[in-house]
């Protein structure tokens, strides 16, 4: 079929606009707010990264001041010709100073800071992914949820022309004597009774719509329109094939890879940190009066100097020592969390089996249900079955549809929640 692509608000605005599965998890991994925050995150981390960049770069500083003595010092002196007054400086003073520092050898501590950096920026990176696979896996309950909710109301519409047509079947037996007044009270009972059921399946389906706009970014109120049927594949998964996928693409196992990274990185910036670093610093100077001369002057030093942090309270002994911990906690974490995945691979794919085996038991159960309420509606009609026992079976029927449609549903998400927590698509 052919798609032509329109603008998303034009399409809301007249009511146009129409979803599958697919274009749906592409709107929410692009404008879901919750992952936008996410993103974000990373996008903090990626600014950090390059601040630790800062160190392989000169430090620039520039100063100037300007200050007026309202009173000049003065001292007296005793000369040939007389006293005279000597001055201690001039009422207008200017200075401007130009600073440049740069670290010229640090013994490799700015490449460990720049490694630290890039560590924590990846480490978001994967946390952004873990909160993609997240929002998928609620996704596919929610947007299926609205499918669901569609298959809902039409059986609720279905089940209300039923019990119409049998309330018209009723009337017509209590005109000819066959059922009592009771029975036909039923019947109209019965037939309010679906009416409430279909405005309660439309507000279901009004509901799981505001939590499907909600989820991809939409206002509240839009009405969008699912393509999507109520329809599977079966697919035989292997769980050992699942697992093994899982372990090598899941964003949380790297994530651990990298905290570990990054904590054998801090430990060694500790390390080095016992070394002295190098630095270069120049200074260019223009001042008024400069001096003992009321002129504009200018001065230029160079210095090269050595700094070595001598005792620091044990402060880098105890950061050392905690950051071997670190390293320690990350291999437990590793451990964790790998077999955290393992058993979540386990429950997805034994649930995807086990709601294989209930959908087939509630198709084999809507056939029969099906196939008993077509003979009790005709045997209703003859007079053959009272109306109690042709409301228990097409209340039968009505609670096979929905049966089967909660196992389908279940079938559904199960084996998207399989393929999205294995990073399949």
């Amino acid at each position: 079929m052919l798609r032509i692509k329109i603008p998303f608000l034009l399409l809301l605005n007249f009511g146009l606009f129409s979803l599958t599965f697919k274009e749906a998890k592409e709107i929410a991994l692009s404008k879901n707010r919750e992952l936008t925050i996410s993103e974000l995150e990373v996008k903090k981390a990626e600014l950090v990264m390059r601040e630790s960049w800062a160190s392989f770069y000169p430090t620039v500083n520039f100063q100037s001041s300007y200050t007026r003595l309202l009173s000049v010092p003065q001292f007296e002196m005793e000369t040939p010709f007389g006293k005279q007054y000597i001055s201690l400086g001039y009422p207008d003073n200017f200075k401007n100073s130009l600073q440049i520092t740069f670290p010229v050898f640090t013994f490799g501590k700015r490449l460990i800071a720049k490694e630290i950096g890039e560590r924590s920026k990846e480490i978001q990176d994967f946390q952004y992914q873990a909160d993609k696979i997240s929002l998928l896996k609620d996704l596919v309950t929610v947007y299926y949820g609205v499918v669901v909710a569609k298959e809902g109301v039409k059986i609720a519409e279905e089940a209300l022309e039923r019990a119409k047509a049998h309330l018209n079947t009723a009337r017509i037996q209590y005109s000819v004597g066959r059922i009592t007044k009771l029975d036909l009270l039923s019947a109209e009972t019965e037939y309010n009774k679906q009416k409430t059921e279909l405005l309660n399946a439309k507000n279901g389906l009004t509901q799981a719509h505001s939590a499907l706009n909600i989820m991809l970014g939409f206002p509240l109120d839009s009405v969008v329109e699912i393509e999507d049927k109520m329809e599977v594949e079966i697919d035989s998964f292997n769980l050992d094939s699942l697992t093994i996928l899982a372990l090598n693409k899941r964003p949380e196992i790297q994530s651990i890879k990298k905290l570990t990274e990054l904590s054998n990185l801090s430990q060694s910036l500790q390390y080095l940190s016992f070394l002295p670093n190098v630095i270069f610093s120049g200074n260019f100077s223009y001042d008024k009066p400069h001096g003992f001369i009321n002129e504009w002057d200018n001065d230029i030093t160079a210095t090269i100097a050595i700094t070595l942090p001598i005792f620091e309270g044990f402060s880098r002994t105890n950061n050392i020592k905690k950051y071997r911990l670190s390293v320690e906690q990350a291999k437990i974490k590793k451990e964790l969390v790998e077999e955290g995945i393992k058993m979540e691979i386990k429950n997805l794919f034994l649930t995807y089996r086990l709601h294989k085996e209930n959908l087939k038991l509630a198709e084999e159960q809507l056939k029969r249900a099906k196939e008993a309420y077509q003979m009790a509606e005709t045997q209703y009609k003859i007079g053959y079955i009272s109306t109690l026992e042709y409301k228990d079976i097409e209340l039968g029927y009505r609670s096979a549809e929905f049966a089967r449609l909660n196992a389908l549903y279940n079938l559904i998400v199960s084996k998207e929640q399989v393929k999205i927590a294995t990073m399949m698509n």
